[in-house]
């Protein structure tokens, strides 16, 4: 059996040529493949032969399946492929060819028979093939293994997001779409929506020829050429691809390689590829079962989500190793002098603080760099990054905290209104993160678990704090609605999760899980008073919730203790006398009343009588009901009783043109063309086809086409033709208009009287839109000089002077006839 024989047999294949005979050829061309191997010279003299050659698709597939190159395929080969897809491209019927091409080269990756370098040199046309459904999972497997961080980009995000949504319908090209997401996500996780899934990709991707791939096999045991060296799964910070190779210092957060994960094809049983791990569980699932190497630096884990779950699940001994480095790296970097850049410097807090909510406790070597940092910070370095720390701390260190607290609370006295809000609410965090800390049994980087008597003192002092603040913050700036809307959303939140706190009881396995009193610091009078004058329904309703939450609070802790301290009869008669004011103030009675409340108890006799001279009936007049900021919660109720029906018949109204809306907005990238008739032999894909090519356009811009019969008459209609893109669309209708075409110019076989029909391309239309379309141009063409249609809304205008009126249903054409 000679390989040039059979080459020479395949040049001179003719139609009609003996099917039993080629299928000879190819067994003894498998064969040889299977036993002796290709040289170079016979598989670049097939490969190209075979792309190039016109017979049925089954016998072209079986014949590809058995060209398999004893070496690796070389960057040539790989560029005589991308030059005969370009070239097949635009022809939708060489899609099942260029497909198997697609299945041929990842075969040839997934058995290291490519060299990956030359291969990502097509990574663009390959990610472009996943614009076309047919050739996405052809191309998923290729796109997904080829990407690096750099080529995660917004745009490509909503590009994938946009083919995700077009193809929910379709379990499988959704799901593929979903699992490259998730790999970006785990690239660069602040350009993809924090709701898209990382998913496993086991099943994700299409399963390839059988005989192809056993070939692919079966020649890489032969060439020997796979040492103990494997594929390794790169972590890349790509902060360090920005700044270059010319460097003073290394990397704080450097690049990372996973030699131990990869594919070991002369191993009994086959390991698991790199490709396998697309999410964080799968990743700590198979650590928890096999042994992985530590990275020399571990704080090289920091660089992605999956580093950061392996970083937590490491044993003690590596957070103590990763504890000392982090506390030397930090001193080194802010509080001596360092070599690395503000970015770097910028990028490494950042990556701390997410790592501390991905543990949800603070870490204490941070706690202790912060307490070391704040009273020497500039205020103006690294804002958000420290705050996002200070959300975290370690209880261990109580006066670490104290200091913490002691520098945020000078810079809160003397910062702006914005930047108030900002340190109250970062510390407002740290007492609900300090609380739900408190409630779980184990701790990471401490080797003694804290106590419960800890945690009481730990938030009491945080809880204080947050109380003098508001109080102090307030005092400041009495007017500030800003200052007022954050002191009273800290004290909801505060309450909020102190009810949780307060609630807490020993676990299932005994553990405890709340810190009692210590939860239930109640508000300072400033605190409740000025929100209380605010003209402001928002913070009305937010001190309402705060008043239930604190009556919950207290009655919780009169359960769980069974006795009052001196401390809980204090609070509880803060709180009773708020309520009464409150209350007073909505009942039209916070003067008469004032005696049994609290804000109004002070006011001198002598001001609260020149006011109800001055004022008649000062309670109604100053009453919170008469407020304009509270009119919303007084006059609801009333259009609900007088106005319900008409309210009930504008909501759905409303509704219903949301509707039609939104049915217009789905016909954004489609267009209709209108002069076809029924009769025609030509298929609606050859007729756009050759509409666009007479119009000089691209023909893979055409995504689908559809016959819409008339109503009126049986044999016209017209063509929905829907395109890539909105713009796409626009160009289509502009050289329409341009182009004049008739069914004549076409040269479609029609009858000599209707050559010369007007070919018409316009925009897509609803079936409502076009009866309001019709109608418009029927019932205002005496009244109105102009009525057009443009991205699916409907326009008129009188004169060439006049206003420009919009045109949404049949009761706007009633009332622009009138």
């Amino acid at each position: 059996m000679d390989v040039d024989d059979i080459v020479d047999y395949i040049k001179s294949l003719k139609k009609g040529f003996d099917k039993e005979l080629f299928q000879s050829k190819i067994d003894e061309l498998g064969y040889i493949v299977d036993n002796a191997g290709l040289s170079n010279d016979d598989f670049n003299a097939l490969f190209k032969l075979w792309l190039n050659l016109s017979i049925p698709m089954t016998k072209w597939v079986s014949l590809g399946a058995t060209i398999v190159p004893q070496e690796k395929v070389t960057q040539s080969t790989i560029e005589y492929s991308l030059r005969w897809i370009f070239a097949n491209f635009d022809n939708q019927s060489n899609f099942s060819r260029i497909g198997f091409l697609l299945d041929w080269l990842t075969a040839a990756m997934d058995y290291d028979s490519v060299d990956v370098k030359a291969l990502d040199m097509g990574y663009e046309l390959f990610y472009t093939m996943l614009t076309f459904e047919a050739l996405t999972v052809h191309a998923i497997k290729l796109v997904y293994t080829l990407t690096k961080p750099n080529d995660v980009t917004r745009r490509r995000v909503l590009e994938l997001m946009d083919y995700a949504k077009k193809r929910e319908g379709k379990k499988n090209m959704y799901r593929q779409i979903q699992v490259l997401l998730g790999l970006f996500k785990s690239y660069k996780p602040e350009y993809v929506p924090e709701d898209v899934p990382s998913l496993s990709i086991h099943t994700a991707f299409r399963k390839i020829n059988v005989t192809l791939l056993t070939r692919f096999k079966n020649v890489q045991n032969q060439r020997n050429s796979m040492t103990m060296e494997t594929r390794r799964l790169f972590w890349i910070n790509p902060l360090n691809s920005e700044i270059g190779t010319n460097r003073k210092a290394e990397p704080l957060i450097p690049n990372i390689e996973f030699a131990n994960i990869g594919s070991k094809q002369y191993d009994s049983e086959a390991k698991k590829n790199y490709l396998d791990f697309s999410d964080p569980v799968s990743l700590l699932q198979y650590s928890a079962a096999h042994a992985l190497q530590r990275p020399a630096r571990l704080r090289a884990l920091l660089v992605n989500e999956a580093g950061l779950v392996l970083l937590a699940a490491a044993p003690r001994a590596h957070h103590a190793f990763l504890s000392h480095d982090t506390h030397h790296l930090l001193v080194g970097c802010f509080l001596e002098t360092s070599p690395h850049s503000y970015h770097e410097k910028q990028d490494l807090l950042q990556r701390l603080a997410i790592f501390q909510s991905t543990l949800m406790q603070g870490l204490p070597v941070v706690t202790r760099f912060l307490a070391q940092f704040l009273p020497f910070w500039n205020e103006k370095d690294f804002v958000a990054e420290i705050l996002q720390l200070v959300e975290w701390v370690n209880v261990e260190g109580i006066d670490h905290i104290n200091v913490i607290l002691d520098s945020l609370t000078k810079i809160y006295y003397r910062a702006q209104p914005m930047e108030q809000c900002a340190i109250l609410k970062s510390i407002t965090n740290m007492y609900i993160n300090l609380v739900y800390a408190s409630m779980r049994p184990r701790h990471y980087f401490l080797s003694v678990q804290p106590t419960e008597t800890k945690y009481t003192e730990v938030l009491t002092l945080v809880s204080l704090r947050i109380s003098d603040m508001c109080n102090k913050g307030l005092q400041a700036s009495p007017e500030e609605a800003r200052v007022v809307w954050s002191a009273t959303q800290a004290g909801v939140r505060s309450a909020r999760v102190g009810l949780r706190g307060v609630r807490g009881g020993r676990g299932e396995r005994g553990e405890w899980s709340g810190c009692g009193a210590a939860l239930a610091v109640a508000p300072r009078a400033l605190a409740l008073a000025l929100p209380l004058l605010a003209p402001s329904a928002a913070v009305l309703d937010r001190l309402a919730e705060q008043i239930v939450l604190y009556k919950e609070i207290f009655s919780a802790i009169k359960a769980k203790n069974g006795r009052k301290d001196q401390a809980y009869i204090e609070q509880m008669q803060i709180l009773k006398a708020f309520t009464s004011d409150f209350v007073s103030c909505f009942y039209e009675e916070f003067l008469s009343r004032r005696k049994k409340g609290i804000i109004f108890s002070r006011l001198h006799p002598q001001l609260v009588s020149k006011l109800s001279d001055l004022i008649p009936d000062v309670d109604s007049k100053l009453s919170i009901r008469n407020h304009l900021a509270f009119a919303p919660y007084t006059y609801m109720s009333l259009q609900a009783i007088y106005f319900s029906d008409a309210n009930n018949r504008l909501c759905l109204l409303q509704i219903e043109q949301e509707l039609r809306e939104m049915e217009q907005r789905t016909l954004c990238c489609s267009l209709e063309i209108a002069g076809i008739t029924a009769n025609m032999d030509n298929k609606e894909i050859d007729i756009t086809q050759g509409i666009a090519k007479k119009l000089n356009l691209d023909t893979r811009s055409i995504l689908q086409t559809r016959w819409i019969r008339s109503r009126r008459t049986e044999n016209s209609g017209s063509i929905m033709v829907e395109t890539a893109s909105n713009d796409i669309r626009n160009r289509w209708i502009e050289a329409g208009k341009k182009a004049q075409l008739t069914l004549g110019v076409l040269g479609l076989n029609v009858p000599s009287e209707q050559a010369g029909t007007k070919i018409f391309i316009r925009e897509a239309l609803s079936p409502y839109m076009k009866t309001v379309y019709y109608n418009a141009r029927n019932s205002l063409k005496s009244s109105h000089k102009y009525v057009w249609c443009k991205n699916g809304v409907i326009y008129c205008r009188k004169s060439d002077n006049s206003k420009v009126s919009i045109i949404r249903s049949s009761r706007d054409i009633s009332k622009l006839s009138e």
